[in-house]
């Protein structure tokens, strides 16, 4: 390790590790010859609040000079999920039980496996060496590069794996395993190896993800205008894995769920994410892996521009899908219900102990981080923004960044083909989102004699009586906007700003080319920025009218959904009367996509819960038959073969409007439900053979266990035990809480802490 300022200590980490300490050996190497000189250590010692080893040498380290320090260890092979683990897994023909060892170590978990410096601006390339029985496979970050057997073990061998690329110690992986893999041909990285790994019983469910793996990585390659720098891919299938997936560069980790896709059992929702969570770890390889944030507080920059880019991967893979503008919402809105909170935090929060990391893996660093990059993306245009990305990995690869970082590449790029006025900084706009909480709704107040709007904002909160603390925030919000003359809803770049004074003193902005006073204005085209809109009475009215009419489909689908949340979140934090909210939603009788039929079915479902137990609840079960059976009815039921596409938003809308006409009794679709679960009871062979639609089973499921007794209860249970394809088990298992016996409940919560039931630790939170 080099030394660059002279240091008296040696300051690592570690944690659950039995050190050595009379062992370890502090060597100083001279800058020409091989010589090696020995520094004593005068101590050596553990400071576990903080997970630290410290070591006191004789002499304080020099600047410049480069040393060696050996510390012997052991530690044990743990079954908590994280560190260096051990998991399992059943041989389905030989009913043995099978194990494997696997790392998981993003946050802090590298120190449980081998004393670090445990920081993520920390890089350093690493030789990884495996002794392991012949019978298994050794996997790591890099290739292996050569092999030797075992001294005094004749089945044993040991594995060396070529030196790796500078990376954070949270990025290191290894596993032993008895997987078989299988290797894509889909030729389009050059000289990278992509292999997927799964248990051998699961082999066959590898081959969506064979296929998209590479045709994904490729897309990164030309976006980011960067090689990946590694010579292999592999990704694993763990049966065992806390996190969704781990980005470890060249060993990519998954759950099962999240790689494996089994054609006729998986459904297409199944699919779709793991198109999505493949397409988001790889993107990791540039964002996050040859750049790293340089501390936890930046965690957004990880994982929301993972989110953001994956979203565009998986578009690029599948445009038939149509799944960019589901993603964008779907992001947005889980924003706008988190961050309504006044418990919310800031996308960019500082970090104290190594406690609070894992806490900071949330909505916010996630959808909230994705959802300002995509804002940004729009207001500097497709050229700045990518031009600018390009430029910040080039500048800062194998090496860590903050946001300021980001912020300067993309100012430079905006500046230089004037995508941004010179007056503007990044900076300054995107601060504003990063370093302070929540969002604001603006105000939009035409003056309909004068041909002028006045649009304020102030922070949106669920609760609308704002304490004075809550009222000093400022964004720089990117106004965009059309209107029923112009009818543009491409026009997404921001055609004003509303800017602040200071960071807690907003500038109100009166805009002045409105139309005339017959015609509506839109505010914030294509949910392009983080924000909520408030009109007046008689721009609603405008606005009802022409959803209630024949040419509602004039407005973008994203605004049509934009609407519908805007009107009943405004309504439900006591801003805005109810009634504009509820005439907006009678137009759904006539809405045919999903998007917005599942934005207003989100906020109603808030409604449901807070009037199901009073006297009215009666008549909200009547306004949703109303709403609901027009959609259902045109569906044609759960039975039905009819389908709009072969859209996924169209599979999606038939699964969501299915669901909710069932929990409201809409015409047979219980009884259908409870008819196609019983058709399948009474088949031979239950497990190879089901007549349930596939796209229909979750819907299916639930409303057989909820209507059903133990026998359905314990059918459904069993075809978990049996089942071999992990998709369908976590939908199964979500579907068996369906059940309304308090005592079937109790009875499903102690098995699933239970390890012999067969429920597995990972998916504890599915049961809950």
């Amino acid at each position: 390790m080099p030394i660059k300022p002279d240091v008296p200590v040696i300051k690592l980490h570690s944690k659950k590790l039995k050190i050595r300490f009379n062992e370890i050996k502090l060597l100083a190497c001279d800058e020409n010859s091989p010589k090696r000189t020995k520094l004593k250590v005068i101590k050596s010692e553990l400071i576990p609040e903080h997970d630290f080893l410290v070591i006191h040498p004789e002499v304080t380290l020099e600047k410049g000079r480069v040393y060696e320090l050996y510390i012997p260890f052991e530690s044990e092979l743990n079954s908590d999920l994280v560190g260096y683990y051990k998991s399992s897994y059943l041989d389905k023909k030989t009913k043995e039980k099978c194990w494997l060892s696997i790392t998981q170590f993003e946050p802090t978990y590298a120190r449980q496996a081998f004393p670090c410096f445990d920081e993520p601006q920390m890089k350093a390339t690493f030789e990884i060496s495996l002794a392991h029985d012949k019978k298994f496979t050794a996997l790591s970050n890099m290739p292996i590069k050569w092999s030797e057997p075992f001294d005094g073990k004749s089945h044993w061998v040991w594995d060396h794996f070529q030196e790796s690329v500078p990376m954070s110690t949270y990025l290191v992986a290894y596993s032993i395993n008895d997987f078989h893999y299988k290797e894509s041909y889909v030729k389009m990285v050059d000289d990278v190896v992509f292999k997927i790994w799964a248990r051998p019983d699961a082999i066959d469910q590898v081959d969506y993800a064979k296929y998209v793996g590479p045709k994904v990585l490729k897309f990164y390659e030309d976006y980011f205008d960067i090689k990946f720098p590694l010579p292999k891919v592999d990704m694993i299938a763990i049966p065992d894995f806390g996190a969704g997936a781990m980005e470890n560069f060249g060993l990519i980790t998954y759950r099962e769920t999240a790689l494996l896709f089994q054609p006729n059992i998986s459904s297409a929702s199944s699919q779709h994410r793991v198109a999505s969570v493949i397409a988001h770890e790889l993107a990791h390889q540039w964002f996050g892996n040859l750049v790293t944030m340089k501390w936890w507080t930046d965690l957004w920059l990880n994982e929301g521009f993972a989110t953001y880019i994956a979203s565009i991967g998986v578009d690029h893979l599948h445009p038939e899908w149509n799944s960019f503008e589901e993603e964008s919402r779907d992001n947005i809105q889980t924003v706008f219900v988190f961050d309504a909170l006044k418990s919310s935090h800031p996308v960019s929060v500082p970090i104290g102990h190594p406690g609070e990391i894992s806490q900071i893996f949330d909505a916010i660093s996630y959808k909230k981080g994705s959802t300002i990059l995509r804002m940004m993306h729009k207001f500097l245009g497709d050229e700045a923004f990518r031009n600018g990305v390009r430029h910040y990995l080039k500048k800062h690869k194998y090496n860590s960044a903050e946001q300021d970082d980001l912020w300067d590449s993309l100012t430079y790029e905006a500046h230089k083909i004037k995508a941004l006025p010179e007056e503007f900084s990044v900076k300054k706009i995107m601060d504003s989102w990063t370093l302070q909480t929540g969002f604001p709704v603006i105000t939009v107040d035409r003056d309909y004699e004068k041909g002028v709007a006045k649009v304020t904002q102030i922070r949106y909160l669920l609760d609308a009586k704002r304490e004075k603390e809550f009222l000093e925030t400022c964004w720089w919000v990117p106004l965009s906007y059309t209107t029923k003359k112009e009818m543009d809803f491409n026009a997404t770049e921001a055609r004003h700003w509303l800017k602040c004074e200071d960071e807690h003193k907003p500038v109100h902005k009166v805009i002045k080319e409105m139309p005339p006073p017959e015609y509506w204005v839109i505010f914030n085209v294509q949910l392009s920025g983080l924000y909520k809109v408030k009109y007046d009475k008689k721009n609603w009215d405008l606005l009802i009218d022409h959803l209630t009419s024949e040419k509602f489909t004039d407005i973008h689908t994203l605004n049509r959904a934009q609407l519908i949340d805007d009107a009943l979140d405004l309504a439900w934090s006591g801003d805005q009367e109810y009634s504009i909210a509820l005439r907006i939603v009678e137009y759904l009788k006539q809405e045919r996509e999903y998007i917005p039929w599942k934005t207003a079915l989100e906020n109603l479902a808030a409604v449901n819960r807070m009037l199901k137990r009073t006297p009215q609840y009666g008549f909200f079960k009547m306004y949703m038959r109303k709403v609901l059976t027009p959609m259902y009815k045109l569906m044609g039921g759960i039975m039905s073969d009819k389908k709009a596409s072969d859209r996924l938003d169209a599979v999606k809308h038939k699964i969501l409007i299915t669901s909710w006409a069932c929990r409201f009794d809409v015409l047979d679709c219980r009884e259908e439900s409870i008819m196609l679960f019983k058709k399948w009871m009474l088949e031979k062979e239950p497990d190879f053979k089901n007549p349930i639609p596939l796209d229909m089973r979750s819907v299916v499921y639930c409303n057989a266990i909820r209507m059903g007794s133990e026998k359905e209860w314990n059918f459904l249970w069993d075809r978990y035990l049996k089942s071999n394809v992990g998709t369908e088990k976590i939908m199964i298992l979500s579907s068996l809480a369906c059940s309304r016996e308090v005592w079937i409940l109790s009875r499903y919560l102690e098995w699933s802490c239970q390890e012999e039931a067969g429920v597995r630790k990972q998916d504890m939170p599915t049961v809950f």
